[in-house]
């Protein structure tokens, strides 16, 4: 029996998580977090990079006019800075002690503990990748009683929280919290319900419906967002002259900050609408992302119309043509001014929101592979100075770029 030592260790987890695998782990389920190009390159405090808003004034039939009325192209630089994400496990030394020291048994330990580790930091780059960046994970529906230990959350967002989370809450996202903490002790997700140790407004003083709830140590808390800068934040539902990464998008609302559209007539209309948008500025979007539950009304709209591009008649209506060959998302498609649209469902979207997407405008731009486990010193675990085990760090530093915000869009999926 081989003895243990942290080196063994070491070699079974390398052997365990190398990176293709920890990728297929935190992409698999996650659509947009896996289908979204990357760059491993970010060097320096910050990427700053130039979306060209206006073209040269200086044109005309007349030349002596060309001449006169030049000026530069109009351009706004996003300095677009990282943020962080950790995942921590600790495997005590009482079991690895009691493993037989070989690598396969070594790896049975590591396995459930590192796995979950993993799940929780996908799930939760998964969801951010469609957020803002404040750190909000749901809203209250509805204010509790005095006494309420059950809290009603906005549809579709109890599936966010697990039971353990401790939370703190905000009026809005990214705003100031509130004092008191709640730890989650159980989820309704059919009810989209929570159950919290003490009474709400005993926890939280004045809790109230349209609250955030955020995962302690995540909010911005009125400062600087903590999480990463998603689709919210790259195609906001409204524009406003507040700086983002030090540009004020009011000066083009739609090449510095997106386009938007609003509900028609059906969910297929509105996507179309979006096309419409997006290709008049020049977009080529080819993917549109959102809740599975709108996909489904938007499949049932399309059952019998909706064709793959191609003469195989047997591909009708579904197809798995996604950047991410190895996940083989399933997809409907649908015709557009622009091209043909991969429409995908995606548990971390919102529901009754979609983004029209030309995927080849975006980047998860990180240091490194995003997850990865922290080894900078050469050992992947480190003993813990205060408990008996071995503590593994799993993270990732970056952030969501997009270079050309305004061949995306933003689409309402309800009226």
């Amino acid at each position: 029996m081989a003895s243990f030592n942290l080196k063994n260790f070491d070699a079974a987890m390398k052997h365990m998580y190398p990176y293709k695998k920890v990728e297929n782990l935190c992409y698999k389920n996650n659509p947009l977090l896996a289908m979204i190009p990357k760059e491993t390159k970010f060097p320096g405090r910050n990427a700053t990079f130039a979306v060209e808003y206006g073209m040269t004034t200086g044109r005309s039939a007349t030349f002596q006019t060309a001449q006169n009325n030049r000026g530069g192209t109009k351009l706004s630089d996003f300095v677009v800075t990282r943020v962080k994400d950790y995942a921590v496990v600790s495997v005590d030394n009482e079991t690895l002690l009691a493993a037989d020291g070989s690598e396969g048994s070594l790896l049975d330990v590591a396995k459930s503990k590192t796995d979950s580790a993993l799940a929780a930091l996908s799930r939760t780059m998964g969801r951010d990748i469609y957020r803002s960046g404040g750190g909000s994970i749901g809203e209250i529906h509805a204010s509790p009683s005095l006494a309420d230990t059950t809290i009603e959350l906005k549809a579709g967002h109890a599936i966010n929280f697990e039971v353990g989370y401790r939370i703190k809450a905000s009026a809005t996202d990214g705003g100031s919290l509130r004092p008191g903490v709640l730890e989650v002790t159980g989820v309704d997700r059919d009810a989209d319900t929570i159950t919290v140790n003490v009474a709400g407004t005993t926890g939280i003083p004045a809790l109230a419906a349209d609250d955030h709830f955020h995962i302690e140590g995540d909010a911005a808390d009125g400062g600087t967002n903590l999480k990463m800068s998603g689709l919210d934040a790259w195609i906001p539902s409204a524009i406003t002259t507040d700086p983002f990464f030090g540009v004020n998008r009011a000066q083009d609302a739609t090449r510095l900050g997106g386009q938007r559209q609003a509900w028609a007539t059906s969910t297929q209309a509105t996507i179309i609408n979006a096309a419409v948008k997006t290709a008049r500025e020049g977009g080529r979007p080819d993917a549109f992302f959102c809740n599975p539950s709108d996909w489904a009304e938007l499949a049932l709209d399309l059952e019998g119309k909706a064709l793959l591009a191609g003469s195989d008649s047997s591909r009708r209506r579904y197809g798995a043509k996604d950047s991410a060959a190895t996940f083989g998302f399933a997809s409907l498609q649908l015709a557009s001014p622009a091209g043909m649209i991969s429409i995908y469902a995606d548990h971390n979207c919102p529901i009754n929101v979609g983004y029209l997407l030309q995927l080849d405008t975006w980047a998860l731009k990180t240091l490194g592979q995003a997850p990865r486990i922290l080894d900078f010193d050469g050992l992947k675990g480190v003993r813990e100075s205060n408990a008996d085990g071995v503590e593994y760090r799993w993270g990732y530093y970056g952030n969501l770029i997009c270079k050309a915000p305004g061949f995306n869009c933003r689409v309402a999926l309800a009226a």
